[in-house]
């Protein structure tokens, strides 16, 4: 029976460059697990201090803010924190650095301007009025440290420096935390503002530490001769800008839609929903930002390697997920009992619920869609991301129609759904890239997983809606776990020293 059931759990290619990429995967992972859940457990303590002192108005505020920026962050920073990474990850060269640096100081003055300039503009278009235009104005300074920091970890992800990338990550939350709290009782909504500031520059001087100690800083924003040599590189950031600038609209949107809706208070339950998505997101992701894409942009002249990869990485992820998805949708009620005020956030719940669904189908469409970014491949990179920002607000717009605060958070899921299409069908008639059959059936399984732990959660009794859910959480897990037991030498090693401990004892 067992020997039957295998074929649906474990991959059966067991070559030797198959585990190690799997080992690979996983080590990195586990690397920045850990320390994401640190900062995670941060973020949480944050959170909850954030929802007592602003409330839900206080987080709609803060959401239209940084959405706001956003477009100023992402229309100037001409991609810099992505474009650069393969350059510098095939060089690792000190010009190369060099370029980096200079453009992304560039650019920190261009959006300091650009933003200071706009803040009338942005304070009508995200609140109806000008009463947000200093706090706008203020917020330029947040831009230009943001530019920085992208320059910086740019040169820290082309260098494969994760441990220092994962540590800065830890820093800047503790430090955050620790300095923002105080001035958010002091100030409440009035210091949202200066809290973001704060956060961009914390951000900044912590990644600056860590990626100062790899190359000296050195940096000639204004040297006409230094910038030339980056034009290839801005070249591909210009078409990462405009879909940039897109996917910021289309966020702006979103929050200006459900903040037309149901005022702030309800653009803040959506913030608060999706950015406990976001939580579990950044934690799983950040090893593919960090690790796996300067890795596939070192391979894009042998495409047999790539389709490797990337199914290797799909792969890993959608086992890495599954799971941990699951565990979300069913502790997502404690969750918002212990880390927010349960009465104001209630709605949370059932928003992230759903939209942690787009998490499984995120896993699953990053590695592959990051082929495109690695090519450097404009206009279809272009094509692919507005068609993604389009269907997001046809999404949103639709989901709260029919279904009101839940619907958003299906519309999300949907969302990433449709996007995880798009980006098979781009990849297959331009890469001919094929998902083999065996990858194809254990995302469909654990899809199913998801999917019963989802229904069950919503529409079951309090009784079968907790149990069921628990043991389909558990069937997911062993089926991650035999999958990386077959297909790493690491997890077998594991079992092989907890074995031996037990025996011993």
């Amino acid at each position: 029976m067992y020997r039957y059931f295998r074929y649906f759990i474990v991959d059966r290619d067991k070559s030797i460059e198959q585990h190690q990429l799997y080992d690979r995967i996983l080590k990195y992972t586990s690397v920045f697990g850990g320390i994401q859940g640190l900062s995670i457990l941060i973020t949480f303590i944050m959170t909850k201090v954030k929802s007592v002192l602003i409330g839900a108005a206080g987080y709609g505020i803060t959401e239209n803010l940084n959405r706001s920026i956003d477009i100023v962050k992402n229309s100037t920073n001409l991609g810099i924190p992505f474009v650069s990474v393969p350059e510098i990850s095939r060089t690792s060269s000190e010009e190369t650095v060099l370029v980096t640096r200079s453009w992304a100081l560039l650019t920190a003055f261009i959006g300091l301007i650009l933003c200071a300039a706009l803040s009338g503009v942005l304070s009508r278009s995200s609140f109806g009025d000008n009463s947000y235009v200093r706090h706008l104005a203020a917020l330029s300074l947040a831009v230009s440290a943001s530019a920085v920091t992208g320059g910086e970890m740019a040169v820290l992800r082309g260098m494969g420096q994760l441990r220092s990338i994962a540590m800065s990550q830890f820093l800047s939350s503790l430090m955050t935390l620790a300095m923002t709290v105080p001035l958010l009782w002091w100030l409440r909504l009035d210091g949202i503002a200066p809290a973001l500031v704060l956060t961009a520059f914390v951000t900044c001087a912590v990644t600056c530490f860590f990626s100062f100690r790899v190359f000296r800083y050195s940096a000639r924003p204004f040297s006409v001769q230094i910038l030339r040599k980056g034009l290839g590189m801005i070249g591909f950031g210009v078409f990462f800008t405009i879909a940039a600038f897109l996917g910021s609209w289309a966020w702006l949107a979103v929050a200006g839609y459900l903040t037309r809706q149901g005022g702030t208070e309800l653009t803040g339950t959506y913030s608060v929903g999706y950015m406990l998505v976001t939580y579990l997101t950044s934690m799983l992701l950040s090893v593919t930002d960090s690790e796996y894409f300067p890795r596939l942009s070192s391979e894009t002249d042998n495409m047999e390697r790539v389709h490797v990869l990337v199914n290797s990485q799909v792969r890993a992820m959608s086992m890495l997920s599954a799971p941990l998805v699951i565990a979300f949708i069913i502790a997502m009620p404690l969750v918002v009992f212990v880390v927010l005020e349960y009465e104001k956030f209630y709605a949370a719940i059932s928003l992230s619920q759903l939209a942690v669904i787009g998490l499984f189908f995120k896993s699953v469409s990053q590695p592959i869609a990051y082929v495109t970014l690695a090519k450097s491949d404009t206009k279809i990179y272009l094509l692919q991301e507005t068609l993604c920002y389009l269907l997001l607000v046809i999404c949103v717009i639709t989901g709260y129609s029919l279904f009101g605060t839940p619907g958003v958070g299906l519309a999300l899921a949907v969302w990433e759904l449709a996007y995880l299409f798009v980006v098979l069908i781009v990849a297959r008639y331009r890469y001919s890239f094929v998902m083999p059959a065996d990858v194809v059936r254990q995302i469909l399984i654990q899809a199913l997983l998801v999917g019963g732990v989802v229904t069950l959660t919503r529409f079951a009794g309090l009784w079968t809606g907790t149990v069921c859910p628990t043991v389909l959480f558990a069937l997911s897990l062993w089926y991650s776990v035999s999958f990386f037991r077959h297909n790493t030498t690491m997890v077998p090693g594991l079992f092989s020293k907890i074995t031996a401990r037990f025996r011993r004892g």
